[in-house]
Formats: C-alpha cells, structure tokens, sequence
C-alpha cells in the first residue's frame, strides 16, 4: 500500500498562550531572584527570562516552532 500525501503532512505547530508565557516568566524571575546573579544557574534563568519577554512580545506570531496566541 503507497502511503498518502495526508500520512506525511507535517503535525500542526503547536501554540503556547500568553498567559502561559506570563506565568512561566514569573515563576522563573522568582528562581532568578532565589539565585545568586553570577553564577551559572542565575545566567540560564536570566536567558530564559530574555527568551519568554521575547516570546510574550511577539505574541500572534510564529516564533520558531512555537505559535504565541494572546490570552482573552
């Protein structure tokens, strides 16, 4: 049996919410802020934090594999 042009459709991208975003920031400002701000972990969170502002700015957009959809 010839596979369909339906079985190979790539997955739909998946979408993240705003509010999703906005809570994922805050629970890791809050580790940021239980982390000393030189050291290794304080640097991947303070990254992190940078990746979800951007994430929330560009909200309604494709980002990557990521769909950011704004919250009602």
């Amino acid at each position: 049996m010839v596979p369909s042009r339906l079985a190979l459709a790539p997955p739909a991208a998946p979408a993240i919410d705003a509010a999703q975003v906005k809570w994922a920031a805050d629970e890791v400002a809050a580790l940021l802020r239980q982390t000393p701000s030189d050291s290794v972990v304080g640097m991947v969170l303070t990254q992190t934090l940078r990746e979800l502002a951007s994430l929330k700015q560009s909200a309604g957009e494709v980002v990557g594999p990521f769909r950011v959809k704004t919250a009602a």
